[in-house]
């Protein structure tokens, strides 16, 4: 008895953060959206484009690292990071087209869908980016 009472609160408190993270993913997409102008039918809509767009994110950053040792073992040479942004870019937007040409429910514009992509692109950049410390 002494043992469920603490795994009870322990997951009880890791499913309110759960649920906390989804609803910031849920309400920042709704928020992008509004922004854009991009339609949504309903917000299961919204949480199905945000899934597909985390397996669509996995299998674009596979095929990026893909590209990237490809290229290193053709040229010798590292990417530039202009080269990253481009690619990183273009395979965003490809995998957004597709999930908006699979789903019927979440309507984009072409323009919406760039700068969705340009939106996202650089919260990830600013996020994760890694610092500079070679002064």
């Amino acid at each position: 008895m002494r043992k469920i009472i603490p795994n009870v609160i322990v997951s009880i408190l890791l499913l309110i953060i759960l649920l906390g993270v989804a609803a910031f993913f849920l309400f920042f997409h709704i928020g992008i959206f509004e922004v854009l102008g991009i339609q949504y039918e309903s917000w299961a809509s919204v949480f199905l484009f945000i899934g597909l767009s985390f397996v669509a994110d996995a299998v674009a950053k596979v095929l990026f690292i893909f590209m990237k040792t490809r290229y290193f073992l053709s040229t010798g040479q590292q990417f530039k990071q202009y080269h990253d942004a481009i690619f990183r870019i273009l395979l965003d937007f490809v995998a957004v087209h597709l999930i908006d040409e699979w789903m019927t429910s979440v309507h984009f514009s072409i323009f919406s869908e760039i700068g969705f992509v340009l939106i996202i692109y650089l919260i990830d950049t600013l996020l994760f980016q890694k610092k500079d410390h070679d002064r």
